[in-house]
């Protein structure tokens, strides 16, 4: 009784509130137009984008103010499948701007004045084309955008260089933490070459290799990416028909011990669950000079409840809440707390177990 009643009062002292304001800002770019339901290479620039707009609002508590949205011509896609439909959660308008590469410049460049070096910066390009113009060159990677499904040689197409790519992304300057998703064929090419996005303050998912094609394919009828549809299903734990999705049966490593998946964890699960679900071969990557996969997550707000961690863990995150959590002897736990750390429930740290929060 005594060891618990220490650990109580341990957490409740250094779980505080931190004077910050940060912010979490996303910024998702489908590069494509949908003109039709449940169309190969086609269905997925609305149906993918709409998944992840809607798991950052309803899971990972973004503000749809601070939520970017780049798609077509501007106007959402006014799907006959009433799962796309923005008028299953009473949402007004989705996409705040075209996704030409002028209004993409313009509008994210001129992010730089409003994100602050403590603020989170999320960026994810939800699905799209990409190639080498070079075979074995990563940095001769380029993009589509206003990709055209009913005519792919529409002279509007824009093609978009790896360096343009890089510049546009690198615009934004000031951020805490970045993390980026790129859903492309040969995709990888992002986090290589001599142009790349790397710093030791971002984690870059890729949806295959800098040599790999990527592939949407048909699930319950409808077309997704198979990437965006993994990072969905596991990442929300339910698949988009809403049937629950175990997250646990794709981990590569094991059931993870505090309920949470870190990037780095989400990269290994969607490997898996690529491979579990025989998709077709392509492998995802994850580029992260700085470590900061293993620390941080999707959203910047999470509880862990219910659990025993018995293991060394560090956390990178806004704010934590612990609830019945018991931290087993002898370990290491690290949190870093850019808003607050809050004690809902019992927590018990037994002695020999060191707790840092900073």
């Amino acid at each position: 009784m005594i060891r618990r009643i220490i650990g109580l009062l341990l957490v409740a002292m250094i779980c505080s509130d931190v004077v910050v304001s940060a912010e979490n800002y996303a910024i998702l770019i489908s590069a494509g137009k949908a003109t039709s339901d449940n169309q190969m290479i086609n269905s997925e620039y609305w149906y993918d984008l709409f998944l992840i707009y809607e798991h950052l609002l309803l899971n990972e508590q973004y503000d749809s103010s601070k939520v970017y949205v780049f798609y077509g011509d501007g106007i959402d896609y006014n799907s006959s499948n009433n799962r796309y439909r923005k008028e299953l959660h009473n949402w007004g308008q989705i996409a705040d701007y075209d996704n030409s590469y002028y209004t993409l410049n313009s509008v994210i460049s001129s992010l730089n004045s409003i994100i602050t070096d403590e603020d989170n910066l999320l960026f994810y390009w939800v699905v799209g084309h990409g190639a080498k113009s070079q075979l074995y060159n990563v940095d001769s990677y380029y993009a589509r955008l206003r990709d055209n499904p009913d005519n792919p040689s529409d002279p509007n197409i824009e093609y978009v260089t790896k360096l343009e790519l890089v510049e546009l992304i690198n615009s934004i300057t000031h951020y805490n933490k970045r993390k980026i998703f790129w859903m492309t064929c040969v995709s990888g090419a992002m986090g290589e070459g001599t142009i790349n996005v790397n710093n030791n303050k971002t984690t870059l998912l890729t949806s295959s290799t800098s040599d790999e094609l990527s592939y949407s394919d048909y699930y319950n009828n409808e077309c997704h990416s198979n990437f965006d549809y993994a990072l969905f299903s596991l990442s929300s734990e339910k698949y988009p028909n809403g049937n629950v999705c175990n997250v646990n049966q794709y981990c590569l490593s094991g059931a993870f011990m505090d309920s949470l998946l870190t990037m780095s964890e989400l990269h290994s699960s969607i490997v898996s669950f690529i491979i579990s679900n025989s998709i077709y071969i392509h492998h995802p990557c994850k580029y992260d000079i700085g470590g900061i996969s293993n620390k941080t997550f999707i959203g910047e707000s999470k509880r862990i409840k219910n659990v025993t961690i018995d293991a060394n863990s560090s956390y990178w995150i806004d704010t934590l809440e612990l609830s019945n959590v018991i931290f087993d002897d002898n370990i290491d736990i690290n949190i870093y707390i850019d808003k607050q750390c809050k004690i809902i429930d019992n927590t018990y740290i037994p002695t020999g177990t060191t707790m840092s929060i900073k």
